[in-house]
């Protein structure tokens, strides 16, 4: 019991600042107000706040971002299917598969600072790396774009975009690359456009939320590669 509460005490107590704070209660009454003003579904807004509270953490470098991101995944793919967004559906199944990886990943290489906040160790790309990784992205939304054109699939080009830099983002998140930001910046732009065409405003303001973190997360993920 001693272990489960230092460790509960690691992840959720020590290592926010005062703007990680007002960040995420001001992102949560965003979601709040917005599903009072305009309620869509009660999916859409246990995505939106699982979602703000899960990309904070993930920003942190906390593994803890993975059990909230749990909620938030399940819960955003039924609203993807229910809107059309197949491909959205097929990337939110991939993070689940990958979510249960990137637990063992992140415990084998994590640390803990000299504030007793503990979270992962981060890397970054090599030149290699990043010209491989533009060229791949790129002939992958083209050939996901056209199949998913090809099946009826809602904003087809948007929606692979969309699925293939997350694919590609999520698998740069397990293996601890800082540049994963930068793919999910791009990610949560496009999404952002696609739900607001749907109307669902959840998850417009979930979005912008992430957009706003993936800034902080750049900035945070920084500090944890310096830190090696």
């Amino acid at each position: 019991m001693e272990r489960i509460k230092k460790a509960l005490t690691q992840e959720f107590m020590h290592g926010y600042s005062l703007f990680d704070k007002l960040f995420m209660v001001s992102m949560l009454l965003v979601q709040i107000v917005v599903f009072c003003v305009s309620p869509d579904s009660v999916l859409g807004v246990i995505a939106g706040i699982s979602g703000v509270i899960s990309v904070v953490l993930c920003a942190k470098g906390k593994i803890s971002f993975y059990f909230i991101g749990f909620v938030q995944t399940i819960t955003y793919l039924f609203l993807a299917w229910r809107n059309c967004f197949y491909g959205e559906v097929l990337e939110n199944i991939f993070y689940l598969v990958t979510m249960i990886w990137g637990i063992f990943v992140w415990k084998k290489n994590s640390t803990v600072d000299d504030n007793g906040s503990a979270h992962v160790e981060a890397l970054k790309f090599t030149p290699a790396m990043w010209v491989l990784s533009i060229l791949g992205t790129a002939a992958c939304t083209f050939g996901m774009g056209y199949w998913l054109n090809s099946i009826g699939s809602a904003q087809a080009y948007t929606d692979a975009a969309t699925n293939v830099l997350a694919i590609f983002a999520q698998i740069l998140m397990v293996k601890r690359y800082k540049e994963q930001w930068l793919w999910w910046f791009i990610i949560d732009i496009l999404c952002l456009k696609m739900w607001f065409v749907a109307g669902n405003w959840s998850m417009v303001a979930m979005y912008i939320a992430w957009t706003i973190n993936c800034i902080y997360g750049w900035y945070n993920w920084t500090k944890l590669n310096e830190g090696r």
